[in-house]
Parts: C-alpha cells; structure tokens; sequence
C-alpha cells in the first residue's frame, strides 16, 4: 500500500456484509422531510429495509415522516441502542458530532460520513474514541450491494 493510498478508500477495511448483518439501529443526522434529499431518501430506502432509523434534527418534533426525532444526538434516549450514526451535514459541522455520537451508551460501532459529509479530521476522532470511521461509500448504495448477504 502506498502512503498516497492511505486516505483512499477509508471504507476498505469494513466488511460491509457483516455490518448489515449485524446492526439494527441508523440515527440519521441531518435527516430531511425533503423526499429529493439524500437525508430524505437514504433514510427511508434503510427503514424499509427494516432497520429501525431514528432522524436527527432540531427542525422537527418528535416524530418525522414516521420515524422517531430527536434535536440532537445527545437527546436520544438511554433506551435507544444506535449502531451506526450516519451524518448528512457538510463537513465543517462533521468533527463536533464526533464528540456527541461517543456520548451514546453503548457506543455506535460505526461512524458513518455519506458523500459530501466527509472530513478526514473526524474519521480521525471516530477511530481515537472506538469508532469504525466510514467515507466514500453511501450507506443505501453499499446495502444495494451488500445488505442481501
């Protein structure tokens, strides 16, 4: 591997078959009502999957579009047990959810940046708190190919 290769690909060393096997729960962070946005159609595409989707916005109530809503990260319940945080932000906002996404009890496996999302500074973070850093793969494209297994 050449040290030019080191940031490419940050999704190479997920097994992304075992990670759709294994999780449960997707908070999305920058969910959107709107159905054109990928914060709108990711979202509902891995809910009709059956996973159990929580959005992520202070725009909303409690509930959007059917699914539970919380302001924040931080504001999810102790009750809720989140697998993967999958962040639809731009990237300057990226690093501070970090911080909150290692509040959660237990601690999310994954930390997913969709396209657009990413920033290298936060992969960082998410791997030095126990976090498995996700970029350059969108979350309803990888399930397309690998959820099947």
């Amino acid at each position: 591997m050449h040290s030019s290769d080191e940031h490419a690909g940050a999704a190479a060393e997920v097994d992304f078959a075992k990670l759709f096997a294994e999780i449960k729960t997707v908070a999305v962070v920058g969910y959107s009502d709107n159905p054109d946005r990928a914060g709108h159609y990711v979202a509902q595409y891995l809910a009709a999957q059956g996973y159990r989707v929580i959005a992520v916005n202070p725009r909303y109530g409690p509930e959007v579009d059917h699914l539970p809503c919380f302001p924040n990260l931080a504001a999810i319940s102790a009750s809720e047990s989140v697998d993967v945080v999958d962040v639809f932000r731009s990237p300057a906002f990226v690093p501070p959810l970090v911080d909150e996404a290692a509040g959660l009890k237990p601690l999310p496996k994954y930390f997913w940046m969709q396209p657009g999302a990413e920033n290298l500074q936060a992969a960082e973070l998410a791997r030095q708190r126990g976090m498995t850093p996700i970029m350059e793969a969108c979350m309803m494209a990888a399930h397309k190919i690998w959820g099947g297994a």
